[in-house]
């Protein structure tokens, strides 16, 4: 059985521990009773026939491993077809970001546990008070 150290990102995690910090989403419903839970939530869109999407899979795992804060989960392109078509991922592995279910970035390729890390922090260190306020501007202005 292979050990990870939380302190160490680059150590391997075992399918248990994997899923242990990474919840599997197969429908659209899912991912919506999912995000309603999480104030920040990243998906990464995979497949099993995609390499770098395995490649990148325990990076993605050995991350969440160290934010328990953050929702992590992983949708198979070709289960969750609905949420797929919905957010018309095109291209995997893709990571899309959600904070208080507002999408604030989708990015695609593999990448390195300190490239994921930076993602992370930026995304934490949104300031969502602006993205509310225009959003809430914008339903102000529909309703009048």
């Amino acid at each position: 059985m292979q050990t990870t150290n939380p302190s160490d990102p680059q150590s391997s995690l075992t399918s248990t521990q994997a899923a242990a910090v990474v919840q599997a989403l197969a429908s659209q419903a899912q991912f919506n009773a999912w995000v309603q839970a999480h104030p920040l939530a990243v998906v990464l869109f995979t497949a099993e026939w995609c390499e770098p999407c395995q490649t990148f899979a325990p990076v993605l795992a050995a991350v969440a491993a160290q934010h328990p804060q953050v929702a992590f989960a992983v949708a198979d392109v070709d289960v969750a077809t609905d949420l797929v078509a919905n957010f018309q991922v095109t291209q995997v592995p893709a990571l899309m970001a959600v904070r208080d279910r507002v999408i604030i970035d989708m990015v695609r390729g593999a990448m390195q546990v300190h490239e994921l890390q930076h993602h992370l922090q930026m995304w934490q260190a949104l300031d969502m008070r602006a993205i509310n306020a225009h959003f809430s501007q914008q339903s102000a202005s529909a309703i009048a």
